[in-house]
């Protein structure tokens, strides 16, 4: 009878989930020299990865040093770039202003008008060439049709004779830097006749 017990008493055992035949895991003791290996690996890795983090930390300290000098050194640049993007336009500018005081003292000594107007010609084809070499174009607008994007009508006058609005009269040129309209021209337009 007490062998059936022990049979009864395995079964609800193994039925509870319990396993007898299976010992559970036992904490595991470990000599001292072990404890010691351990805890110098550890301390291996902890100084490990404290000298990467202090690498990673330089690194990024040195990374944002070398970007905060290349965003000053673009911005010098850019305003050293505004400052003297013009040297050169204003360079050859200074043929023209010394064109015009060698006019002035031949008009001075010479009293000849003709010679003067002619020195004048001379200069503003200078002027035209020095501006048109740097992209400047002058508009057509004298009996072109009117173009509200090019053209500001600053006088109209009615004809039976058109049926389209156009430019009569330019009382101040316009002018295109490369493909950028610089100033639109003033200009008279000669409308249709408004139908009644």
């Amino acid at each position: 009878m007490a062998k059936k017990k022990k049979d009864e008493a395995e079964a609800e055992e193994v039925l509870a989930g319990e396993n007898p035949t299976e010992s559970q895991p036992q904490a595991t003791e470990t000599s001292p020299s072990q404890e010691d290996n351990l805890i110098q690996e550890l301390s291996e890795t902890i100084a490990k990865l404290t000298q990467e983090k202090a690498e990673l930390q330089d690194l990024s300290i040195r990374k944002q040093a070398d970007f905060e000098n290349y965003r000053k050194r673009m911005s010098k640049e850019k305003i050293e770039s505004i400052q003297y993007a013009n040297a050169d336009l204003i360079e050859k500018m200074l043929d023209v202003l010394d064109n015009f005081e060698r006019a002035k003292k031949a008009a001075q000594e010479n009293n000849d008008i003709q010679a003067v107007i002619q020195g004048i010609d001379l200069i503003e084809n200078n002027l035209i060439a020095l501006l048109n070499s740097k992209g400047l174009t002058k508009l057509k607008s004298l009996q072109e049709p009117f173009n509200p994007d090019h053209h500001l009508a600053i006088a109209m006058e009615e004809s039976e004779e058109t049926d389209e609005a156009h430019v009569i009269e330019e009382f101040q040129a316009g002018y295109l830097l490369h493909d950028r309209l610089l100033r639109t021209a003033k200009v008279k337009v000669r409308m249709p006749k408004a139908k009644e």
